[in-house]
């Protein structure tokens, strides 16, 4: 599912592309070796990845905190969200122009990305600036000031993206998809909130957020680049100085219950697509079939081979585009199909991509087809973490969710385990042909009626979300 707000979190074994299915055996029952890197913990319980890379004369770092989305208060939807967009606006040294200002000098950038779980705050720079970096990254995570002024101002920033969403009908309809599946649960919203919650957000609940949340026992640093035993000692004892508080748990529910197919149509009538949006529960990202689950969606909608994409696209000519996807997270994430059609096609298109999905529930994958997606998984690996930088994030996210590097180094022997017995039994467990939610974004007189036949349709207009 490509987020709206922010980016899809942990795909680990899946490249940006969606190519072809095919043979190409390479790469079977071995272990692959990584980069080498080592783990340090500070007295304080900041926990540090070190990655050299002497390739080439540059730095980054990049800090996960493990709080995203998913503990803002209920009411004020969107307080990580503001509160990472506003690490870089002020900070104990440095104003908002400031540390613009310096980081152009430097030639660098500080990135913050929030998802469901987590939160990255990152920078990057050539090594000869590397003090000057780590200074002004120091600054930044350890002391901001959130500043009234800059509040308002992403305040005001973030409610007009939210107000043009709705003229990008794939990413509203992906921004109203969590609402529909989870309701009030904590993965029920994006990162940016709605406009109604950001509108309530003050200045105190993002000192308190960032009080409770961004500590050094909640956090993991990974350094990647060409650094040396000196300037990884300053790093080190930097960080030590930042202050150890108790960790604040944030326990998630588990997936809401709800039975049967329920329709959400939102209207809006000058919508020359319809955007289709088919959700049921998903799996936590440590679940022992992890690697099937992968192959199975793999067949399912994830290349141009896949089931779906032959169905709906080749035979039928019903879309351009449909793919299958999940996002596996601390709890049960979400898991669906997403498509695009012709207005006049609505009807159609959902009920031949449901019964693609039923059919392939029930019958499961075959052996070519297995032979086909592992060869398709063995290609696309050594891709995901191509450079120290893209490892460095795979190390954290899998840190997040308790997996450690073996999952990477075992890669290649355990999808070389994998078979037609373990998929099917895997889909037979986690994918579910009956209790479905799908959700349309069209015009109501276009969609309506192929719709009602469907299940329980409800049908709102747009301007709704918007409030």
């Amino acid at each position: 599912m490509r987020k709206a707000i922010v980016t899809l979190s942990l795909i680990l074994a899946a490249c940006g592309t969606t190519p072809k299915l095919k043979s190409d055996s390479s790469l079977v029952g071995t272990e692959f070796k990584i980069r080498k890197f080592d783990t340090q913990t500070l007295s304080n319980g900041l926990t540090i990845l070190w990655i050299p890379d002497n390739t080439l004369p540059y730095v980054s770092l990049q800090m996960m905190f493990k709080v995203g989305s998913s503990q803002d208060p209920v009411g004020k939807e969107g307080v990580a969200g503001l509160t990472a967009s506003l690490l870089d606006k002020g900070a104990s040294k440095r104003s908002a122009l400031q540390i613009a200002e310096d980081l152009d000098q430097i030639g660098s950038q500080f990135g913050a990305e929030v998802q469901p779980d987590y939160t990255i705050a990152s920078i990057s720079t050539l090594a000869f600036n590397k003090d000057t970096a780590l200074d002004i990254y120091r600054d930044i995570l350890l002391k901001p000031t959130f500043p009234k002024s800059e509040i308002e101002r992403q305040r005001k920033l973030t409610l007009a993206s939210l107000q043009k969403l709705a003229d990008r009908p794939e990413d509203f309809s992906e921004y109203l998809l969590p609402r529909f599946l989870y309701g009030s649960h904590p993965y029920g919203h994006e990162a940016a909130g709605s406009p109604r919650s950001i509108k309530k957000i003050e200045k105190a609940d993002l000192q308190d957020f960032y009080v409770q949340n961004f500590v050094p026992g909640n956090a993991v640093l990974a350094v990647v680049g060409q650094y040396d035993d000196t300037w990884r000692k300053k790093v080190s004892g930097f960080f030590s100085e930042w202050k150890s508080k108790p960790v604040k748990s944030g326990d998630i529910p588990e997936f809401p219950q709800w039975k049967g197919l329920e329709l959400l149509l939102v209207d809006r009538t000058d919508l020359n697509q319809a955007q289709i949006q088919i959700g049921f529960k998903g799996v936590p990202r440590d679940i022992p079939e992890y690697m099937e689950l992968r192959a199975a969606l793999k067949v399912l909608g994830e290349s141009f081979g896949s089931r779906l994409f032959e169905e709906i696209r080749e035979k039928r000519g019903l879309t351009y585009h449909i793919r299958a996807w999940f996002d596996p997270r601390l709890k049960s994430g979400p898991m669906g199909i997403y498509t695009f059609t012709r207005t006049d096609k609505i009807g159609e298109t959902v009920e031949e991509t449901l019964n693609t999905y039923r059919r392939f529930v029930e019958l499961g994958v075959d052996d070519q087809e297995v032979d086909e997606v592992k060869n398709l998984m063995r290609g696309q690996f050594p891709r995901t973490f191509e450079t120290p930088e893209s490892l460095a994030r795979q190390l954290l996210i899998l840190n997040r969710y308790g997996i450690g590097p073996e999952y990477l180094t075992n890669y290649l022997r355990n999808l070389d385990e994998i078979n037609k017995t373990s998929i099917n039994a895997t889909i037979r467990k986690y994918f579910d042909p009956q209790n479905l939610r799908i959700l349309v974004y069209a015009p109501k007189d276009k969609a309506e009626g192929s719709l009602r036949k469907l299940g329980k349709l409800e049908v709102k207009g747009y301007q709704e979300f918007l409030q």
